[in-house]
């Protein structure tokens, strides 16, 4: 009977398990790094865009206030004008332009909505963290957080434009000041279109204008503030950035 001999693999050594155990390491090693430097690229590339698209947020946020500035500036000149003519004994002879100035005068005014988008869209989206800057972040913040203040006298300014055109209603022909909103211009009126002389649906209108003049000045300053805020934050943003 033939006895056939198996022949034995040597066994290998530890060194040779070690080895491979090392190249499997540094393998996945490897790749991890590079998950995580492709990772931070996309999430710094993120964040350029997003500050690009906020700086255009804050371009948009100044024309806005400067508008502002402009239309309060109308407004306030308006309430002026109507204090002088209807405390003229000889009001009714300067009816055209005191109806026009009187409803006109909500027309202009317009509540103040800063661009918020870019913000808003981090802020929901939790990429706020994008923001690696401190000190951009923190003026971000800042600005943002501050916001609310023209919220506040947006609602203010609605509230004694709503009483104020309520008081003009006592006063002025409602057709007549159909007519200048349609026509979007002063119109001939007689003196008929002056409803009333009652002194005290003319000390209310005055009283509402005079208080919705005082939220404009208010509002007004409060917007040349975060005017100044939101130029200080694009140049911020352009340093820090290289952005255009």
């Amino acid at each position: 009977m033939e006895v056939h001999h198996h022949s034995h693999t040597a066994r290998k050594k530890w060194t040779h398990y070690f080895w491979e155990f090392l190249m499997l390491f540094l393998a996945v090693f490897c790749g991890f790094l590079a998950e995580y430097q492709l990772e931070h690229k996309i999430e710094k590339d993120r964040e350029k865009i997003y500050m690009q698209n906020m700086l255009d947020d804050l371009k948009a946020d100044t024309a806005i206030y400067s508008d502002y500035a402009a239309r309060n500036a109308v407004v306030r000149d308006l309430v002026d004008t109507i204090m002088v003519l209807i405390k003229s004994p000889d009001r009714r002879k300067h009816i055209s332009k005191l109806a026009y100035s009187a409803r006109i005068l909500t027309a202009k005014w317009k509540q103040i909505a800063m661009v918020k988008r870019t913000y808003e869209e981090m802020k929901s989206s939790g990429h706020l963290r994008l923001i690696r800057k401190k000190e951009v972040a923190g003026k971000v913040s800042s600005y943002y957080s501050s916001l609310s203040e023209l919220d506040t006298y947006n609602n203010v300014g609605m509230i004694w434009s709503n009483n104020y055109a309520q008081a003009m209603a006592k006063l002025f022909d409602g057709e007549a000041l159909l007519r200048i909103i349609k026509e979007k211009k002063e119109v001939p009126l007689t003196g008929e279109a002056l409803i009333s002389e009652d002194k005290i649906a003319i000390n209310e209108l005055l009283t509402s204008a005079g208080y919705f003049y005082g939220a404009l000045s208010l509002n007004n300053n409060v917007a040349a503030d975060r005017k100044i805020k939101a130029a200080q934050l694009i140049e911020l943003i352009h340093t820090k950035y290289k952005l255009k």
